[in-house]
């Protein structure tokens, strides 16, 4: 469930989501007395010289029949998450993100996340430390007011013991090298979004990803996407 207050220059945004009941799984814990996600944020809106921006703080406490890597660690052999499930497991941690109206065209965001890295990633991805920053323009410049210009920069990493965790061979839903060489994982990215006809959009996105899935062996990539989008409603259509 979600709830959400709205204020002039204030936004409080509350919900409770299901978990997998497996790390990334397709199945849903609908117990949610026992297994859940709470998340909680409070938004911030201001405007500079005009400009308009916002601010966001984001928490989360996750209830999850999930492991511990530094209780995998202990374990004789090749350290296994998820032989040390516990149901009542709590995973927490926050997020900030900004965004920034520079000119009428231009703008700037960011984002930090960060999570307590000890127990089990669960779910979506396998990252305990982020930072993202980047600068977005509008296709007013170029007689194209509907299209967007972007690029960022993000890097992401994750805590010694879930580090050791993967140096010892042990293994995530998404991670499973064995035997990680670990080092931070950095990714650039830029993309083109162009209106082609009204309500129908096309983007090219390009990533130069350094250290892939935290691994100094593997990498550099380069990695290219088309992404079509189409929007309903009369007013995508003027």
């Amino acid at each position: 469930w979600v709830h959400e207050l709205h204020l002039k220059q204030w936004s409080w945004r509350y919900a409770s989501a299901a978990e997998p009941t497996q790390a990334n799984g397709g199945r849903f814990d609908r117990r949610l007395l026992r297994d859940r996600g709470d998340m909680g944020e409070g938004e911030y809106r201001f405007a500079v010289k005009k400009h308009p921006g916002a601010v966001r703080l984001l928490g989360f406490l996750l209830h999850t029949h999930s492991g511990n890597y530094g209780d995998a660690l202990r374990m004789s052999g090749t350290p296994d998450v998820e032989q040390t499930r516990k149901f009542g497991t709590l995973k927490y941690g926050w997020g900030l993100n900004f965004d920034q109206e520079l000119l009428k065209d231009v703008g700037v965001f960011g984002r930090l996340g960060w999570n307590d890295g000890q127990t089990q990633s669960y779910a979506f991805t396998a990252i305990d430390r982020l930072a993202t920053g980047g600068v977005s323009v509008t296709g007013t410049r170029w007689s194209r007011p509907f299209d967007t210009a972007a690029t960022e920069i993000t890097t992401s990493g994750l805590s010694a013991v879930h580090a050791s965790y993967l140096a010892r061979g042990g293994l995530d839903f998404l991670i499973g090298d064995g035997r990680l060489n670990y080092g931070r994982e950095t990714i650039w990215e830029s993309y083109y979004n162009a209106r082609l006809l009204p309500g129908f959009f096309a983007g090219l996105d390009l990533q130069h990803v350094t250290n892939p899935a935290f691994n100094r062996d593997r990498g550099p990539l380069w990695i290219v996407s088309l992404r079509l989008h189409l929007e309903y409603g009369s007013k995508n259509f003027r």
